[in-house]
């Protein structure tokens, strides 16, 4: 018997501030990419240690959805490494990945783009990919 409890999220500013494919291009380097038709694509990321599988240092896999959600398959995984590479995933498209409270709850608001446009005003620039 297999649990696959996911954890839905998203990333803010999608679709407004990157592209889809541009998601897509960003990751690659993460790991190995998996289209799943039109439905988005699945992420399965390196390994550390690419002789042998060491399940405590393990990545969740990743499903990105053409809606800008996702869902990070954590069944098993330590806390600290899904933690980890939502962080890296955040890092590398440069936009933050919300995703949902011990509930299963994801709150995708107006506001989490007018934040995020601040925040980047805040730096001195515009919207992300926009700024000088």
């Amino acid at each position: 018997m297999s649990d696959f409890t996911t954890l839905p999220g998203y990333i803010i500013g999608g679709g407004e501030l990157i592209t889809f494919e541009e998601i897509k291009q960003k990751v690659s380097n993460l790991g190995k990419i998996v289209d799943t038709e039109k439905r988005g694509f699945r992420l399965i990321p390196y390994s550390k240690e690419n002789e042998k599988l060491n399940y405590d240092e393990m990545y969740p896999v990743i499903y990105f959805n053409t809606d800008y959600t996702i869902d990070i398959y954590i069944s098993y995984m330590k806390f600290e490494k899904v933690a980890e590479f939502i962080q890296i995933l955040s890092d590398t498209l440069g936009l933050p990945i919300e995703h949902a409270d011990s509930n299963g709850t994801v709150k995708k608001t107006q506001e989490d783009i007018e934040n995020l446009e601040e925040f980047y005003k805040n730096l001195g620039g515009g919207l992300y990919g926009k700024s000088k």
